[in-house]
């Protein structure tokens, strides 16, 4: 499903569920085009992600205003358990490897030199999960 896998939509039900509500102030935050908005939001409202509303203030003219609703909420709720579970995944799978690098340094099947490289080479391949996994720990 191509639907959430714009980077955009997904900023726009995350600032949605934040209560940003106007398209307007949905593109100044994401800075991009009222029209691009407007076209992520005709799409996510045409799945049932999201739901319009319109205010009619005193004066002037009447307003569409978004909200996720309730099918796009348990959606979100769900992916982001989802992402949870990967990212730790993606951790012990880090921890796993550089168990078995110390082991093998200790065990000396490594030299200093290699080990250093190799685990280099280990941090920069996890480095986005351990980067939010610092960010989490704070």
């Amino acid at each position: 499903m191509e639907l959430l896998a714009s980077s955009v939509r997904l900023q726009i039900c995350e600032l949605l569920r934040k209560g940003v509500d106007h398209p307007d102030d949905l593109a100044r935050r994401l800075k991009v085009t009222r029209q691009s908005i407007d076209k992520h939001l005709l799409a996510l409202h045409a799945k049932g992600l999201v739901e319009r509303s319109a205010v009619f203030p005193t004066e002037g003219r009447p307003k569409v205003m978004y909200a996720v609703g309730s099918a796009g909420a348990a959606l979100l709720d769900h992916l982001q358990e989802i992402l949870v579970q990967y990212c730790l995944t993606k951790m012990t799978e880090f921890r796993t490897s550089l168990t078995v690098l110390d082991d093998n340094l200790a065990a000396g099947r490594l030299d200093e030199e290699a080990y250093l490289k190799k685990r280099r080479a280990l941090e920069k391949h996890y480095a986005e999960f351990l980067a939010a996994e610092r960010e989490a720990a704070k």
